[in-house]
């Protein structure tokens, strides 16, 4: 007896396992001892890297679901568009909010320059998981800025790696 090929469940089982995918990545932290700056880069270098004050650098390297730090960048992103059209409706705000709206700005020009250079991480197109997903199903620790309410994850929060050496 032959058995009989349900495509459309087949169909359905490949988006569900697709909309669940992780794709693994890596953010590296750099700290300069000399300068005692902090930044990160998505790029690997074996044999490590030299500070432009001519400082061999330390480098700690962070594991990351790529396309969650994709998503949670993106909800940032909304979060920071919906604080800007609250910010331009209010008329109280319009009068004392200059320097809000330019950190809105800067917030949401450093979530985009995140964005990018995850993107960057992986030959593919990067896709949000679905609207409904919970960090917390994967292992994604957050950690929610206030006064603003973005979400941060582990993997952003580099200068904790480096507090000692403050």
């Amino acid at each position: 007896m032959s058995k009989v090929i349900n495509f459309a469940e087949r169909l359905a089982d490949r988006k569900a396992k697709e909309e669940s995918r992780q794709i693994e990545g890596w953010l590296i932290w750099l700290h300069c001892p000399k300068c005692n700056t902090i930044e990160y880069t998505e790029l690997r270098m074996p044999g490590g890297r030299v500070h432009k004050c001519g400082t061999l650098v330390e480098e700690v390297e962070i594991p990351i679901d790529v396309r969650a730090e994709f998503t949670i960048a993106q909800r940032n992103i909304d979060k920071l568009d919906e604080l800007e059209e609250k910010q331009n409706s209010s008329k109280v705000m319009k009068f004392v909010g200059g320097s809000m709206k330019s950190t809105i700005k800067q917030l949401r020009a450093r979530e985009e320059e995140y964005q990018q250079r995850l993107q960057n991480m992986t030959s593919e197109r990067l896709k949000y998981y679905p609207e409904q997903w919970d960090p917390k199903t994967q292992g994604v620790e957050i950690t929610v800025s206030e006064p603003l309410g973005l979400e941060i994850t582990e993997a952003r929060q580099g200068h904790q790696l480096f507090t000692d050496k403050k």
